[in-house]
């Protein structure tokens, strides 16, 4: 079963946090696809759509995406995207090009024009490693017709059941749960079909119902309704994509990859309903995901990639204006690997803050930066190798700085001593000892103060060892302090080392990380 992050329990809170993100720490988050049937909504029905993905929107979480499409003419927004700006204004645009003065004929003509750019769609979205999420805004289709009376040739809107089985195959390949929104209005006015038992006085089928069953039935979807209550339209919506179950299938000996199978999905547990796509496509997938992907474009995905092993973490640093910045470092898990691109993103809730693309992929330590200012973030580290795999690590970090005083405290860092220098590292294991550094900002020379670096199992936990610190003035705003951890000593596992800093009034401040020794 895939969720959204348990919550930590106090126990757990006390225990060190994570020293660095990995591959394992990806949230993938869920994708929203709003595909918006454009011919056959009308211009009363644009606002109502725009309050129900507003409604949406504001259960989004920071790993949540969403892309706009509008069928069958204009795509409007061809990608994934966080912004949540983007999203409004992509569905802003969207015109709405519908009649409420439609013949059977042209409800069916539209009707095959839709389900022709559907399937189009969905064979592009094939083959993803997550589910896709389809929330469709209809005011209509058809269902199967010829198109002409019995006694004729079929007409040329001739809508065939074979339009809506390839949906079928095209959203189980797509991994696409369906929810299909459509207006309160939808109905009304259609006529019924009437046919004489000698072919004349043939009208066809234009009951824009019709189609939305079919299309529900075909794709295992939910109806829903498209009223006034606005942003809760799509409550439901926001709710069953929470969380989903993952089944893993043993194939046949004598299968054959790029098939559909019927799927049915059932569960004995009262008062449980399921919805499940109505088949799903065996693929045959190479073990790692290599050509044809770049950086940029990984960036801005929600997949996780574990074929390259990172490891990534995020610190905060002030500029000599008081900006404030995130330093980026990144290691392959492989000290032997050879990277060929790597790049970052910083993730808020609502955009994108920044972006950064390593010049030199080869240097070690591989350190960036991103300005940003203070907040939560989430950041997105890719990279690929020279043998082309991917790797993908997340780190969750707080920009800001501890304030003690007059004095203001930047991010504890980890390193090693390398040529007379500190170089950052995130993972320890021979080294004789780990350097512990972090800035100190503002003050007037001479301050009072002591200064120590703790060493401890927990955040607030006694002090396993005390260690001494040297300041040293950068410049006439930053003093860096740094201490020597002796790794010797120490079994594997992990710590949390603690710069602290207290006053002489007493006033007290500390920065801390989590050290990782491996054997």
């Amino acid at each position: 079963m895939s969720t959204a992050p348990a919550p930590v329990s106090k126990d757990a809170a006390r225990g060190p946090a994570p020293p660095f993100g990995t591959n394992d720490t990806v949230v993938t988050g869920r994708q929203f696809v709003f595909v918006i049937d454009q011919e056959s909504l009308v211009a009363a029905h644009a606002q109502l759509v725009q309050a129900a993905v507003d409604g949406l929107l504001a259960d989004f979480t920071f790993a949540d995406q969403a892309m706009v499409v509008a069928l069958p003419f204009a795509g409007v927004q061809p990608t994934f995207t966080f912004d949540r700006m983007r999203i409004r204004s992509a569905v802003a645009s969207v015109s709405a090009q519908g009649t409420r003065n439609e013949t059977g004929s042209d409800l069916a003509c539209r009707t095959r024009r839709f389900l022709e750019s559907l399937d189009g769609f969905l064979q592009m979205q094939g083959g993803r490693s997550s589910p896709l999420t389809v929330v469709l805004f209809t005011a209509g289709m058809a269902a199967p017709r010829r198109d002409a009376p019995m006694a004729l040739w079929p007409g040329m809107c001739e809508l065939l059941v074979d339009h809506y089985q390839r949906i079928t195959v095209t959203a189980g390949f797509a991994r696409a749960n369906f929810f299909v929104v459509q207006p309160d209005d939808v109905g009304m006015s259609a006529s019924p079909w009437r046919e004489s038992i000698a072919g004349t006085q043939y009208l066809g089928s234009d009951n824009p119902l019709a189609g939305i069953e079919n299309l529900a039935g075909v794709t295992g979807g939910v109806r829903l309704a498209l009223n006034a209550t606005g942003g809760a339209s799509l409550l439901q919506v926001a709710r069953e994509s929470a969380a989903y179950f993952v089944a893993e299938l043993d194939r046949e000996r004598d299968e054959i990859f790029g098939r559909s199978r019927p799927l049915d999905v059932k569960v004995l547990r009262r008062d449980v309903s399921v919805h499940a796509r109505r088949e799903i496509t065996f693929t045959d997938r190479p073990p790692a995901r290599t050509s044809r992907l770049a950086v940029p474009d990984l960036l801005l995905s929600n997949d996780a990639y574990s074929d390259l092993r990172l490891r990534a973490a995020g610190f905060t640093v002030r500029q000599p204006d008081g900006r404030l910045r995130v330093g980026i470092v990144v290691e392959p898990a492989d000290p032997t690997v050879q990277l060929s691109s790597v790049g970052a993103v910083l993730l808020d809730r609502a955009d994108v803050a920044g972006r950064w693309f390593a010049s030199d992929p080869l240097e070690r330590p591989l350190l960036g930066a991103i300005g940003a200012p203070a907040g939560a973030y989430r950041l997105r580290v890719v990279a690929i190798d020279t043998n082309g795999h991917v790797g993908v690590a997340e780190d969750a970090v707080d920009v800001g700085l501890t304030t003690v005083g007059p004095l203001s405290l930047g991010s504890l860092m980890l390193g090693v001593s390398r040529r007379d220098a500190f170089a950052a590292q995130l993972q320890f294991s021979t080294e004789p000892a780990a350097l512990a550094s972090f800035d100190i900002y503002g003050g007037v020379a001479g301050l009072p103060m002591s200064t120590a670096l703790e060493v401890a199992r927990d955040p607030d936990g006694p002090a396993i060892a005390t260690l001494p610190l040297a300041l040293t003035r950068a410049d006439a705003t930053r003093v860096v302090a740094v201490g020597a951890v002796p790794l010797g000593a120490l079994a594997p596992g992990d710590y949390v080392v603690r710069g602290v800093i207290k006053l002489e009034d007493g006033t007290t401040g500390r920065v801390m990380r989590t050290l990782r020794k491996v054997r």
